[in-house]
C-alpha cells in the first residue's frame, strides 16, 4: 500500500517569514493540483469556489475537538485519526498535526453537495462498522497494528472490502492530500513545488534521498 506509512525523506525549509509569502506559495502549488491529482479527481475537488475556500482555510491549533460543519465530534476523531495514518508525521508535521481533518470538514460544508457530503459519511461510517464487525470495537480504540491493517485492506480493496469500498477510501484520501499539501506547511516543507508553466523538461533529475515533487502522481 503506498500511501499508509510511508512518506518521502523529508527536506525541511525555513518556513516564509512573511503571510505574503505563504500565500504565494500556496497559490504556486494551487496551479499545479490538476497533474498531482489528475483530471477527473480535481475536477470533482475543485468545483466553484473551491480554491478560494482551501485558500482562507485557517487550521485549528486547538487539540479539543468539538462538533464540526458537518461532521459530529466522534467522527472528526475518527477522520483525524485516518489523516495521521494516511500522512504520518515525520520530520515534518502530519495530516492530523495541520488540522486537515477540519480542513475537510470545512470544504466539504462550502463547496460540495449534500450527496458528495453524504458519502464521506457513510466511508467513515464504513470503517468503523469494519471495526466493530471484526475487532468488536471503534476504529480509534483499535491498536496501531489493526488500525493500519484494517486500512491497508480498504485501500488494496482485498479481503474485507470490495474495490468499490476502495474507490471511495480513495476520494477520501484525495481530500486528505489535497487538504495537506495546500497546508503552509505540505505546501512549503513536505515536497518541493515546479512551478507551472515553467518550460518542458523531458526529464528531471532525482535521488533517493530528496522530496519527492508535489507535482507527480500520488494515487495508483
Amino acid at each position: 500500500m503506498k500511501n499508509f506509512k510511508t512518506s518521502t525523506n523529508h527536506a525541511v525549509n525555513e518556513p516564509d517569514s512573511t503571510t505574503g509569502k505563504e500565500e504565494k506559495s500556496r497559490r504556486r502549488f494551487l496551479k499545479g493540483l490538476s497533474t498531482m491529482f489528475g483530471g477527473a479527481a480535481i475536477g470533482s475537488m475543485l468545483t466553484g469556489n473551491a480554491i478560494s475556500v482551501a485558500m482562507a482555510y485557517v487550521p485549528s491549533n486547538n487539540d479539543i475537538l468539538t462538533d464540526g460543519k458537518i461532521f459530529k465530534k466522534a467522527q472528526l476523531m475518527l477522520l483525524k485519526q485516518i489523516c495521521a495514518i494516511v500522512i504520518p508525521k515525520t520530520e515534518t508535521l502530519g495530516a492530523a498535526e495541520v488540522d486537515t481533518h477540519g480542513f475537510i470538514d470545512n470544504q466539504l460544508f462550502h463547496c460540495h453537495t449534500k450527496p458528495q457530503q453524504e458519502k464521506a459519511h457513510e466511508v467513515l461510517n464504513l470503517i468503523n462498522q469494519a471495526a466493530e464487525k471484526y475487532f468488536s470495537t471503534l476504529f480509534i480504540k483499535l491498536s496501531d497494528e489493526q488500525q493500519f491493517q484494517l486500512l491497508t485492506e480498504l485501500d488494496l480493496g482485498e479481503k474485507r472490502f470490495d474495490q468499490t469500498q476502495r474507490k471511495s477510501f480513495k476520494a477520501l484520501k484525495q481530500f486528505i492530500c489535497f487538504g495537506y499539501y495546500t497546508s503552509e506547511v505540505g505546501a512549503t516543507q513536505e515536497l518541493r513545488y515546479d512551478p507551472v508553466p515553467g518550460g518542458f523538461k523531458g526529464s528531471i533529475s532525482y535521488e533517493a534521498s530528496e522530496s519527492s515533487w508535489a507535482t507527480r502522481g500520488l494515487f495508483n
